[in-house]
């Protein structure tokens, strides 16, 4: 009788436990469900958002380019064709005077377009650019008004567009254009302090604008370039 009586008391307090355990187990469950189940609905609003954002930044791109394309057109093929020769052949060297001592090349180039050596790496490497098609995207985008993201005229270039067709679509004079990218290479070389101040480029489309004359004292129809030009028009100019 007593065997039988704990037999019974055994079966019920293992039927009590696996309940228990049950419960436990279901409540676990739920909750990792509710967790997961929680997770998985933020996340679609933030896939929202980014694909937003994406699809923002590429209409910009896709005006940007439409514009550059649509102005590009009032230049003639053999002048873009010349700057473009050019401008590529300073990159080339760029490039070689990098391919020794990347550091420096990087550093003065920091300096000179006012980022760290750090970040300008990392955008480099984001970009797949070279250093001197990244020294030319620069020196583009802090001469124009428009407002527009150096990773823009990087991706045009890879995407085909010449440089001497995307600066004349910025409305920059081309013959300028040369002639700042020039002076950028001596900054990267070496040849050439890195001050922080771009080399100024002129035209419609660039932010010290056609009334430069005026502004800097020109006299005899020159322009003369002066200090005061970076205070005025925003953008850091060489003395």
């Amino acid at each position: 009788m007593k065997r039988i009586l704990v037999s019974l008391v055994s079966v019920a307090l293992a039927a009590s436990l696996a309940h228990a355990q049950s419960e436990v187990s279901g409540q676990t469950t739920g909750q990792a469900s509710g967790q997961a189940s929680g997770t998985v609905q933020s996340n679609p609003a933030d896939a929202s958002a980014d694909a937003g954002a994406t699809a923002d930044a590429q209409a910009t791109y896709q005006q940007h380019r439409e514009q550059i394309e649509k102005k590009s057109a009032s230049v003639s093929e053999k002048v873009r064709a010349s700057a473009e020769t050019k401008l590529e052949a300073t990159a080339k060297h760029v490039d070689g005077e990098a391919t020794p001592d990347e550091q420096k090349v990087s550093s003065r180039l920091a300096t000179e377009f006012g980022m760290t050596s750090e970040a300008l790496v990392a955008e480099k490497n984001d970009l797949g650019a070279s250093w001197g098609q990244l020294m030319i995207a620069h020196t583009l985008t802090a001469n124009s008004k428009t407002e527009i993201a150096t990773k823009e005229l990087v991706d045009m270039h890879q995407q085909g567009m010449g440089w001497g067709k995307i600066a004349a679509g910025l409305g920059l004079k081309l013959g300028e254009v040369v002639s700042a990218v020039n002076a950028e290479s001596r900054v990267a070389s070496g040849l050439a302090k890195a001050d922080g101040k771009v080399a100024v480029i002129h035209g419609e489309g660039a932010k010290v604008g056609l009334g430069l004359a005026a502004k800097t004292g020109a006299q005899g129809g020159k322009e003369k370039v002066g200090a005061n030009v970076g205070v005025e028009t925003g953008v850091k100019v060489k003395p």
